[in-house]
């Protein structure tokens, strides 16, 4: 039997820190997260040519196109949020970018609708729901409801919505599964017609950096092997919560946190109903 694939679309990150800094970005924290759960994952990512993708993804089937620089960002949590600031941007990728060799992929979490037809997709959308003024720092901005139509499955965290509930749940009407990430808090789930709130389970936050990729790999992965979207939520909350106790890529799942996160899997824990 062939591994399953998960492809990976968007930018290799630098993440600026006070000792100069990480590599991250969705491709790094969800490609290491696909692979520690047995998949097979392809990656189409821009950045510098110096930058090492496949030293940061062994074993993974690494496309790049070569950009003048590697988007860089500096992160600064503050009491009342996240405070981000661009300093470079790479090429921006394009539909026509995407090689037809990607087309028999099992998990497709990109926007590209028309490049991927009759193919359920998942996606982690947060780069549609943020803008950056001529300094480089980054605010929110509002996506139509009507543009997240033909997406099966999306991941979101409460900051790239602003906070906004009566927001998550217009954009909840048009996806069939749709999953808010509340921090340490937990996750909501919208699926059905239903909310439901999944407490995070308590953990000593050293670096959240990531941890919403790790989510959103873990549930993407859980649906895909035919697991219910509650289900989906429990272990991907427990796998973040692992993931939060470590410093960037180190952040990624062990084998150990993969064993004690699947038997979620088949636990009927409890949620709660939206009040």
């Amino acid at each position: 039997m062939r591994a399953r694939t998960y492809l990976l679309v968007g930018a290799l990150t630098r993440d600026l820190t006070k000792d100069g800094f990480r590599y991250g970005g969705t491709v790094a924290y969800a490609g290491l997260t696909a692979m520690a759960l047995g998949y097979s994952v392809t990656v189409l990512t821009t950045c510098a040519p110096e930058e090492p993708v496949r030293e940061l993804l062994p074993g993974a089937t690494i496309h790049i196109l070569d950009s003048l620089t590697t988007t860089t960002f500096r992160n600064r949590d503050t009491p009342s949020g996240r405070i981000q600031q661009l300093y470079a941007a790479a090429r921006h990728i394009q539909p026509h970018m995407v090689q037809q060799t990607f087309y028999s992929a099992d998990i497709i979490p990109w926007k590209f609708l028309e490049v991927f037809p009759e193919r359920r997709f998942v996606a982690t959308l947060q780069g549609w729901f943020r803008t950056w003024d001529s300094s480089g720092m980054v605010s929110h901005q509002r996506v139509l409801p009507e543009q997240l139509a033909g997406f099966y499955a999306v991941v979101l965290s409460l900051e790239d919505l602003d906070g906004d509930l009566a927001y998550a749940r217009s954009l909840a009407g048009v996806v069939p599964i749709f999953v808010v990430t509340e921090g340490h808090l937990g996750a909501r789930l919208f699926w059905q017609g239903n909310e439901r709130i999944f407490s995070a389970p308590k953990a000593q936050k050293k670096d959240s950096c990531g941890a919403g990729d790790i989510f959103a790999a873990a549930f993407f992965s859980a649906l895909d092997q035919g697991n219910s979207p509650k289900a989906a939520v429990r272990f991907a909350n427990q796998l973040a919560a692992f993931s939060v106790t470590r410093l960037g890529l180190a952040s990624v799942p062990t084998a150990s946190e993969m064993r004690k996160a699947k038997i979620l899997l088949d636990e009927a824990l409890p949620c709660t109903a939206k009040t």
